[in-house]
């Protein structure tokens, strides 16, 4: 064994954990900028990816499922969705679109509270460790979304079915993984009341 061996193997560690964290805050940027260019081209039912709460938290699962570890998958996830809320802001300011300090801080909050949540269900969904908890919070979202929001509020049926379409291929591809089908269906009940509750919630705060 060389002498420095030991202590160049941490070094060697970081390396690959830094490039994911680097990254996961990289897709948070991209997909906040990439929010506000294609909301001057999409229309419902599609507009609803670049105009939705889901889509967003999905970016904090996604770097959340990349990390080691769950620490740093919270914080990484929370990470990736303030930096969604700074890109999207900054390119519609630089697009000539006016900005509201309300929504920037309604926003800001939302990135707070769901960007750890969901960082850690994607950590969650790749370790199922706890099985199919994550991999439930991630479906639940878009399904509550389709019903509060899109079904409810807005009366947009086409967009519902698209949301709740969404959800049940989030459901079978992400249950595959490690064959989380039965505890995902465990989870989907209280995931879904949760889910139902935060967008009640987040749809008074934005009335």
């Amino acid at each position: 064994m060389h002498p420095t061996s030991s202590l160049e193997e941490p070094a060697t560690q970081q390396q690959p954990r830094l490039s994911r964290m680097f990254l996961a805050v990289a897709l948070g940027i991209a997909v906040g900028v990439l929010t506000s260019l294609l909301q001057k081209y999409l229309d419902y039912p599609w507009l609803a990816l670049v105009n939705a709460a889901s889509p967003w938290l999905t970016t904090a699962f996604v770097a959340g499922a990349l990390q080691s570890r769950l620490s740093i998958a919270v914080v990484v996830g929370v990470a990736a969705t303030m930096m969604q809320v700074v890109a999207y802001y900054v390119t519609a300011d630089l697009r000539g679109f006016g900005v509201s300090m309300t929504y920037v801080v309604v926003w800001t909050v939302c990135a707070v509270v769901g960007g750890p949540i969901f960082g850690a269900a994607g950590h969650a969904w790749r370790r199922a460790a706890p099985a199919g908890v994550g991999a439930a919070l991630l479906v639940a979202a878009y399904a509550s979304e389709a019903v509060v929001l899109y079904h409810f509020e807005l009366g947009y049926t086409a967009t519902a079915w698209f949301f709740g379409a969404i959800g049940l291929a989030l459901a079978l591809g992400l249950g595959r993984h490690r064959r989380q089908y039965p505890a995902l269906a465990r989870w989907l009940v209280p995931a879904f009341i949760a889910g139902v509750a935060g967008h009640v919630v987040l749809g008074l705060v934005l009335a």
